[in-house]
């Protein structure tokens, strides 16, 4: 039995891009950047394909396309957004009642008490992200930690669809090889 906490940090990868491609399969596999409407506006987020062209959170639009010319700009839809979130964080309480939602894409989990249930944080991890995915085809990325900073660190270090532990030893040395 552990005596040390175990806190998931689960982030939804490009969250309303990724949103936007599994309700429009047209989009996918496609650079996209999700804007908040029509006209001026930057880009809100883009998919995997469009940052690996370069597009970024906060470019103006035009920047966006100079950067990537055969992006696809979708405007949001925020109550697909908050409704898939709510789905998503009602199914975090049957790996625990102790979630602590950060934003519409992120929340940490305190599973320290559900271990006898479900064997492992690690397995509980896998679990999510297996039905995360089954379910609305999503993809996250989860870091498992003594706490809440250092779970949301480790999520930050495999993206995406990243699973990153860290265990109590290993924070020195960790920390230290950070800049």
């Amino acid at each position: 039995m552990t005596t040390h906490r175990q806190i998931l940090h689960m982030d939804l990868n490009a969250f309303f891009a990724s949103v936007e491609q599994q309700a429009n399969p047209a989009l996918r596999g496609k650079p996209i950047a999700v804007v908040g409407g029509h006209g001026r506006t930057v880009i809100t987020t883009s998919s995997y394909e469009a940052r690996a062209k370069g597009v970024k959170t906060g470019m103006a639009i035009w920047e966006g396309k100079r950067t990537c010319p055969e992006l696809i700009i979708v405007v949001g839809d925020n109550k697909k957004y908050t409704y898939t979130s709510s789905k998503i964080m009602e199914m975090m309480n049957e790996y625990t009642p102790e979630i602590e939602v950060f934003s519409i894409d992120e929340a940490w989990l305190d599973v320290t008490h559900s271990l006898s249930i479900f064997g492992s944080a690690e397995r509980i991890a896998y679990l999510i992200k297996a039905r995360i995915f089954h379910t609305f085809g999503l993809k996250c990325s989860i870091g498992i930690a003594p706490n809440k900073l250092l779970a949301k660190l480790a999520s930050e270090l495999k993206k995406p669809d990243g699973l990153t532990i860290i265990k109590p030893e290993e924070v020195s040395r960790i920390l230290e090889s950070m800049p």
